[in-house]
């Protein structure tokens, strides 16, 4: 389900009305003079594009709008500073893996410039074909063209002290979720978001990468677009992980983790930005994997509220307690699954890991639901209840929650996130509340 043609982490995948002027340039064999090999350089203002004679230039043409609509969006409209000199883009002949790379070269005198591949046609038309949401190849190229030049932004401010290249948490996943500025309708962030949307908890969320970008696209949707991200790109420089976060939204009063829980509620409500799109890939993915109930994030474990008092704090096969579905890794990514842990106390594995608890309510009588932890751990719990396909927020924070009329709801869900201190382990307690 991840796209089968990604842009390349080694070399960083990552409006103008420049006039487009081409110089056919032959390039003669080193022995005998004949003709090896023909490659034609176009240039506009801000950037030199070299390809072989025998691409189509109506592929030209599209990438050099997307170039020069990433250079109107980021530096003229939004004030991105970048290098002074143009930016050397190749589109490639050849077939290739990547839809697209960045990275730094050196001129005669050492100083670096920006070079940026662009996947040639038939890859990137390939690399569209494969995507869930239904990529056209225009979209891809947009989409393609403004991650790449954005790297080019990153790696300006890394070398001039706004920025910082070196943690990853603040490349690929701010350059997938800009790319979805440049290019609305490509949507091709959530294909990059697969393993996130199905195991948010399966990994640290600053060790992730593309995927990653689901968070941002969220943020900057509802907290600031493209000037909250030159914010956490300056912070960066000075501060380490959450901590730039901190400081790029102090001025609104949010922490990091203040953030990342609001973006877990949206995340298990349905809530996020392209709600509709994803709800479709979702859609895809029951039927290609026989999974009817899957849902995202998939949860933790479902447990039926009978009336009775319950304790969840171990998932297992004679707890009240009952595994969602039950699938491969492979097929769907990590989950935590009763039947195959028992024993296992329930947790959010990583620092600002996401865990979902389900219950399903089956009695009238109101219904307290309070979440123990370690004083140490920096828990943040939200509740809510779904009627259909429409969440209610019950609460938004706070360990201890009443429900007067559970059943006016098909579903409960517990929503679970903690900061960077203590442990993940957590119990959940049932209890009915006499009216």
């Amino acid at each position: 389900m991840r796209h089968s043609l990604k842009r390349h982490s080694l070399k960083r995948w990552g409006r103008g009305a420049s006039t487009l002027v081409a110089l056919v340039v032959l390039l003669t064999a080193a022995a005998g003079g004949d003709s090896h090999a023909s490659h034609v350089r176009a240039e506009s203002k801000h950037f030199v594009i070299t390809y072989e004679a025998g691409t189509s230039f109506n592929y030209v043409q599209l990438v050099q709008r997307g170039l020069d609509a990433a250079y109107d969006l980021f530096v003229v409209r939004s004030g991105f500073a970048t290098f002074p000199t143009a930016a050397l883009v190749i589109i490639l002949d050849e077939e290739t893996g990547s839809m697209g790379a960045e990275y730094l070269d050196a001129d005669g005198a050492g100083n670096p410039f920006p070079v940026i591949e662009i996947a040639s046609e038939a890859s990137m038309q390939a690399a569209a074909d494969t995507t869930s949401t239904g990529l056209s190849l225009t979209q891809a190229v947009l989409s393609t063209t403004a991650h790449e030049f954005f790297h080019v932004l990153q790696d300006y401010a890394s070398l001039n002290g706004v920025g910082d290249a070196s943690e990853a948490a603040f490349i690929e996943p701010l350059a997938t979720a800009v790319q979805e500025i440049a290019a609305p309708n490509a949507n091709d962030y959530i294909d990059a978001a697969a393993d996130f949307l199905l195991a948010p908890d399966a990994v640290s969320f600053f060790d992730r990468g593309y995927d990653g970008g689901l968070f941002w696209v969220f943020v900057l949707d509802r907290y600031g677009g493209l000037d909250a991200v030159r914010r956490v790109m300056k912070a960066s420089a000075t501060y380490d992980g959450s901590q730039a976060i901190d400081h790029a939204f102090a001025a609104e009063g949010f922490t990091f983790l203040d953030l990342w829980a609001k973006f877990a509620i949206a995340l298990v409500t349905n809530t996020l930005p392209d709600a509709g799109v994803i709800a479709k890939l979702l859609a895809s993915w029951r039927s290609e994997l026989d999974l009817p109930s899957l849902c995202l994030p998939p949860a933790l474990t479902v447990a039926d509220w009978t009336g009775a008092p319950a304790v969840l704090d171990r998932v297992t096969e004679t707890s009240p307690a009952a595994a969602l579905l039950g699938t491969s890794d492979s097929a769907i990514g990590a989950q935590l699954l009763g039947t195959q842990f028992p024993g296992a106390q329930l947790r959010v594995a990583y620092p600002y890991g996401i865990d979902v608890v389900s219950i399903r309510p089956r009695s009238a009588s109101p219904l307290a639901i309070s979440v123990t932890a370690s004083a140490a751990t920096d828990f943040r719990v939200a509740v809510a209840g779904r009627r259909g396909a429409v969440w209610e927020l019950l609460s938004p924070s706070g360990r201890n929650v009443l429900v007067h009329n559970p059943q006016g709801y098909e579903e409960i869900r517990i929503i679970l996130t903690r900061g960077e201190t203590g442990t993940g382990s957590y119990t959940v307690h049932l209890a009915g509340v006499s009216s």
